[in-house]
């Protein structure tokens, strides 16, 4: 009876322990969701916000500096495949005006995926907020710049408009933070 009485008190605070464990790990992911949620509510592209941090596991458990450095990184990898994109493109194009417009769109790109970005990583690790916000809104101000290089929509028109709203969400986030 000793022993079983042992077995039931072992395998009893084992489901306490994993109860425990469960209601823990659900509102850690609660707590995320909600931050991402608020978060999101300031930017002005709320679902593309939410969807995009969403897609990244470490965002559950972010706080919002967190969530901002996740923000600009996102960015930077769709404006590194846009920028990818883009230059697979002008390869193939013949015309002396659309080269001159991809090769200015090429350029756009190249100046946030090299320069802007990285240093809005690097200014929002030291905490300089206000630098960091105007790096990743310059990747917006950038693709607009690159759009205009067409009469009318830019082929990628697509591809442009998700690198731009997503740099005015990476922007709206950096600068909650102050």
């Amino acid at each position: 009876m000793n022993k079983l009485m042992r077995q039931i008190l072992t395998a009893l605070l084992l489901i306490l322990i994993l109860e425990f464990l469960a209601t823990t790990s659900v509102s850690v992911t609660k707590k995320g969701v909600d931050l991402i949620q608020e978060t999101c509510k300031h930017t002005g592209f709320f679902n593309l916000c939410v969807s995009s941090l969403r897609s990244d596991p470490r965002s559950s458990n972010a706080d919002l500096e967190g969530l901002a450095r996740i923000s600009v990184e996102i960015l930077q990898d769709k404006a590194k495949d846009t920028l990818t994109y883009v230059g697979n493109l002008f390869k193939h194009v013949s015309d002396p005006v659309l080269y001159r417009s991809y090769g200015s769109c090429i350029e756009y790109y190249r100046a946030s995926v090299e320069r802007q970005l990285p240093e809005a990583i690097d200014a929002l690790a030291s905490k300089n907020y206000v630098t960091s916000k105007n790096d990743a809104a310059a990747a917006a101000t950038n693709v607009d710049s690159c759009e205009q290089q067409f009469a009318n929509k830019s082929p990628f028109n697509d591809r442009d408009k998700v690198v731009h709203d997503l740099a005015l969400v990476a922007s709206s986030i950096i600068g909650l933070l102050g």
